[in-house]
C-alpha cells in the first residue's frame, strides 16, 4: 500500500497478542495507521474491502473499541455484524459456530471474558483471521494506538526509542500489555504501584516480561516497584480506572467493594503533585478511558452517596486514579489516544483480511 514500507506479512494471519508479532509486524501495523489516518483526514475512498464481511462478538461491554472496529469496517466497505444474542458454546460448540462463521466471513472480531486460550482455540478450528478486541492477558489493538500517539507526540517512527513510560496504580495485569508494546519501541517501563497481591503482576508476567525485554531490548529497563521516586524524568506517564469486581457476587459499584479494593491505590493517583515528583514539563499523560477523574455519572454519583466521610465524596469527586485537573490538562492527548484506536484498528484489519 502506499505510504508503508515493509511487506505485509500478515494476510490471513489471526492478532490475538502482541508477542506473536514480530518487531517488523509490529511496525507494519503503526506505519499502516499512520498512512490510513493521513488517507482519511485527505478525503482518500478507502472502501479496498468491498464485499468483505466480518463478525463480532463482544462478551465485556465496549464504548471505543466496537466503536474503532464498526466505524472502520464503514470506512473500508466491508459489512459489520454485531452478535449481541448468540448461543454459542450453550445450543451449540464453539466449533461448530466457528465453522460457520468461517463460511460467510472474511475476520472473527472477539472481546472475550475467557481466559487467552479461548482466543487461541476459536483461531483453530476459524479458517479465517480471528481479531483480539481484549482478553486478560492483552488488548493489542489499545497497544497499537498508544504507541501511534506517542509517535505523532514525539516525531514519527523512531522517536519512542530510548523513552521512558511509567504505568502506576493496579499494576496486576495492564502492565503486562505495556511492556510488549514497550519492548517493542525501545522504551524503558517503570510499573510503579503497592507491593501487594491484588495489585502487583502474577511471577509468570514479570518473567514474560523480562524475557521479552532480554529478547527485544536488552538495552531499555524493565523495573517494578513502590517506589514513587523512581517517577523522576520519565517522559510519559499512564494509569488505568481503579475498577473492582467481586467474582462470587459480580458487585463492581458498592463503596465498600470498591474502597477494599482501592484503599492502597490512593498514594499512586496522577495528580499534580505527582508531577512535580516527574519534573518534567514535557510529560505526556494518557488514559486508554474510561477514566474516574469526576464524579460525573452514575458510578461517580453512587460511591459519593455511600461515601462515609467528606474526605472520601472529596476524593471521589476531584477524580480516582487520575485527578480532573491533571485529565483536563492533558485532554488532548487522552482523547488523540482514543481517537487512534479506529485507525489502528483499521491498520489490523487491513493487513489480516489482506491488502
Amino acid at each position: 500500500m502506499k505510504g508503508t514500507i515493509m511487506r505485509n506479512t500478515l494476510r490471513g494471519q489471526d492478532f490475538i497478542n502482541l508477542r506473536d508479532l514480530t518487531p517488523d509486524q509490529f511496525r507494519y501495523l503503526l506505519d499502516l495507521a499512520h498512512t490510513l489516518k493521513a488517507e482519511k483526514r485527505a478525503g482518500v475512498d478507502q472502501r479496498r474491502f468491498v464485499g468483505k464481511n466480518v463478525m463480532a462478538q463482544f462478551e465485556w461491554s465496549s464504548t471505543r473499541t466496537r466503536c474503532a472496529f464498526e466505524t472502520s469496517c464503514n470506512d473500508l466497505g466491508i459489512g459489520f455484524t454485531y452478535l449481541s444474542n448468540s448461543h454459542v458454546g450453550v445450543q451449540e460448540t464453539v466449533k461448530d459456530t466457528i465453522r460457520v462463521f468461517s463460511e460467510m466471513y472474511d475476520a472473527i472480531v472477539w472481546r472475550s471474558q475467557g481466559p487467552e486460550r479461548f482466543m487461541y482455540e476459536i483461531a483453530e478450528y476459524a479458517d479465517i483471521p480471528v481479531i483480539n478486541a481484549l482478553t486478560t492477558e492483552d488488548h493489542p489493538t489499545q497497544m497499537l494506538a498508544d504507541a501511534m500517539t506517542l509517535e505523532e507526540l514525539w516525531g514519527g517512527a523512531g522517536s519512542c526509542k530510548g523513552k521512558k513510560m511509567a504505568y502506576l496504580g493496579a499494576a496486576a495485569i495492564e502492565p503486562l500489555w505495556y511492556g510488549r508494546m514497550c519492548a517493542y519501541m525501545g522504551m524503558d517501563l517503570y510499573v510503579i504501584g503497592p507491593d501487594l497481591y491484588d495489585h502487583k503482576m502474577l511471577p509468570e508476567y514479570v518473567q514474560e516480561l523480562e524475557e521479552t525485554f532480554a529478547k527485544h531490548a536488552p538495552h531499555n529497563k524493565l523495573i517494578i516497584s513502590d517506589d514513587l521516586s523512581l517517577l523522576e524524568g520519565v517522559d510519559v506517564l499512564t494509569t488505568e480506572e481503579w475498577e473492582y469486581t467481586n467474582s462470587s457476587t459480580g458487585d463492581d459499584h458498592g463503596y465498600d467493594s470498591w474502597m477494599h479494593y482501592a484503599k492502597e491505590l490512593i498514594p499512586y493517583r496522577l495528580t499534580s503533585e505527582l508531577m512535580e515528583i516527574v519534573d518534567n514539563p514535557d510529560c505526556i499523560v494518557l488514559h486508554m478511558l474510561p477514566s474516574l477523574h469526576n464524579a460525573d455519572h452514575s458510578l461517580g454519583r453512587q460511591l459519593v452517596e455511600q461515601a462515609p466521610t467528606q474526605e472520601a465524596r472529596n476524593l471521589i469527586v476531584s477524580g480516582l486514579e487520575i485527578s480532573d485537573e491533571l485529565f483536563e490538562k492533558h485532554a488532548h492527548e487522552i482523547f488523540r489516544e482514543a481517537g487512534n484506536r479506529q485507525h489502528t484498528i483499521k491498520a489490523v484489519l487491513t493487513a489480516c483480511i489482506g491488502c
